[in-house]
């Protein structure tokens, strides 16, 4: 890539480090599981349903690790995951239930100007940290335009500003008593923009 936007190191590094750094995962079979879809994106839609992970040594000499990389629903819409979770009772992650259509780094690069409004209202000290970085640092995350600016051209997601207490609970260290709901709701962070509207094909 000529242009990093984001480092593998904080994202996919990690568990890689974990397999290959603890003797608990030599000489026994590990499935590691993850969620990408290959509706997400043509890069994603070119990876295997089920193959061996890259820390897996089933065939050498010396420190075999047996690792499968399962991704159960690399072909699945997102319609069907949300259903899948509708009829098992699972709660939607909270950040989906204010409004965030994705979950990745609160501030993640790719965040638009309704997400930064969003974060500038729900977390303002962050936000204001980022804000000195780019003053101190003498450039901006989004190549044309400062933060500030850029949560000024949105408005905070309609979810969150509804629901404030919900909103703070995204940002608690507290475990959440259980993911299981009786009164499951598509959250407003559904299909992106689209306010938990399914958009019809």
């Amino acid at each position: 890539m000529t242009t990093r936007w984001c480092s593998s190191v904080t994202k996919i590094d990690v568990a890689d480090r974990a397999l290959r750094g603890q003797d608990r995962f030599l000489n026994r079979r590990t499935l590691f599981v993850t969620g990408e879809r290959a509706e997400e994106s043509p890069n994603r839609a070119r990876y295997a349903a089920f193959e061996p992970h890259r820390t897996d040594t089933r065939h050498g000499t010396r420190r075999r690790r047996h690792v499968d990389h399962w991704r159960p629903v690399h072909q699945w819409s997102e319609a069907q995951v949300w259903h899948s979770l509708k009829r098992w009772n699972v709660m939607p992650a909270l950040p989906y239930r204010i409004g965030f259509s994705r979950l990745s780094c609160a501030t993640c690069i790719f965040g638009d100007a309704r997400q930064f409004a969003t974060i500038r209202w729900l977390d303002p000290a962050r936000f204001e940290r980022l804000v000195q970085y780019e003053q101190q640092f003498g450039c901006t995350i989004k190549r044309t335009v400062s933060l500030e600016q850029l949560a000024e051209q949105g408005r905070p997601y309609d979810a969150a500003l509804s629901a404030p207490d919900l909103a703070r609970a995204c940002l608690s260290s507290r475990p959440i008593p259980t993911v299981l709901t009786p009164a499951w709701e598509l959250p407003a962070g559904a299909f992106g923009q689209g306010q938990g509207r399914i958009r019809k094909k």
